[in-house]
């Protein structure tokens, strides 16, 4: 089978086309035909070799397919060949073909497409998940022309919440007005925190949810409403978010991690929630694709922040 595979660390050069032999199920797992496979940015850090937890060379990353099922291992009768199913799985999605644990295996409805179902995985229910954090009235959403950040807006107006946006650039705040932002902010924009405040009439918002880190971050920090809280998911700048304790004490603040991966036995939950959302049509996914040929593309273009909403490789 053709996978991209690097063998060293580095960048987006490493990525390599190669031929690997076709993985067989075994028991619990079912063998897919990938037609989509999800870019995150853990991929582009397990590339360069900065992911937290190391991995092993050669290594074929990507932890989200969507496609169709081959066959099944000796033990499957919950999933059938022919079946077209989204998933995560620990790595090797960047493949022709890809071993799925049957149980996480989530079929797919007729109509959503491929590139599209990726936006339902990491990203989707990694928006659902955040707004189950806290009862918030307002929130601040930081990347939110991203994968995540797309999303996330869409939701929590579903949810009736009042919703400002943040993003890098001029050139990205039209799309998230699309997705029903109240507010648009760039943080390019030295007085980006001071527009965020005139957007909730000086109050603050409830809840900012940060994957950006560094100093937009901390700004971010400067956005809550007196009890509000800072969400960390993540830190594209490749910076934390550093916060001194006492500055949290005056208008009683509070700051929390959050990981999707915390949450894995509520999957099926979080998926139906956003089944639901497409049904009703009140969800958008935003999709960049590429071509497996174009992987190195596709990484360059999201390590440079060129990318708007999720970004898939597409085989065939």
């Amino acid at each position: 089978m053709k996978a991209v595979q690097f063998s060293e660390h580095g960048p987006a050069e490493v990525l390599q086309l190669v031929e690997l032999p076709t993985p067989q199920p075994r028991t619990g797992e079912v063998l897919v035909k990938v037609a989509a496979a999800g870019v995150n940015y853990a991929d582009v850090l397990q590339r360069k070799g900065t992911y937290p937890v190391p991995v092993t060379l050669p290594y074929v990353t990507g932890y989200e397919v969507v496609g169709v099922i081959e066959s099944v291992g000796p033990d499957v009768t919950q999933r059938q060949p022919g079946q077209r199913i989204a998933a995560l799985i620990q790595s090797g999605g960047y493949a022709e073909y890809a071993l799925v644990p049957a149980a996480q295996a989530i079929p797919l409805p007729d109509g959503l497409g491929d590139a599209e179902a990726t936006a339902l995985l990491v990203q989707g229910m990694t928006a659902v998940g955040l707004l189950r954090t806290g009862a918030y009235a307002s929130v601040l959403v930081l990347a939110a022309a991203g994968g995540v950040g797309s999303v996330l807006v869409q939701i929590a107006k579903n949810q009736g919440k009042r919703v400002v946006a943040a993003v890098g650039s001029e050139a990205k705040k039209a799309s998230v007005l699309d997705f029903g932002a109240d507010a648009v902010v760039s943080y390019a924009d030295a007085d980006w925190v001071d527009q965020v405040l005139r957007a909730t009439d000086g109050q603050g918002v409830a809840v900012a949810f940060d994957a950006v880190g560094g100093v937009v971050g901390n700004g971010a920090l400067r956005t809550l409403a007196a009890g509000g809280t800072l969400v960390v998911y993540g830190a594209a700048s490749g910076e934390p978010t550093m916060v001194a304790g006492q500055q949290l004490i005056s208008k009683v603040q509070a700051v929390r991690g959050y990981t999707l991966f915390a949450d894995a036995d509520k999957f099926g939950e979080y998926v139906g929630e956003l089944f639901g959302y497409l049904q009703a049509g009140k969800l958008q996914l935003p999709v960049q694709t590429y071509s497996f040929a174009e992987v190195q593309t596709a990484h360059r273009a999201m390590e440079s922040r060129q990318t708007q909403g999720k970004v898939a490789l597409l085989f065939g």
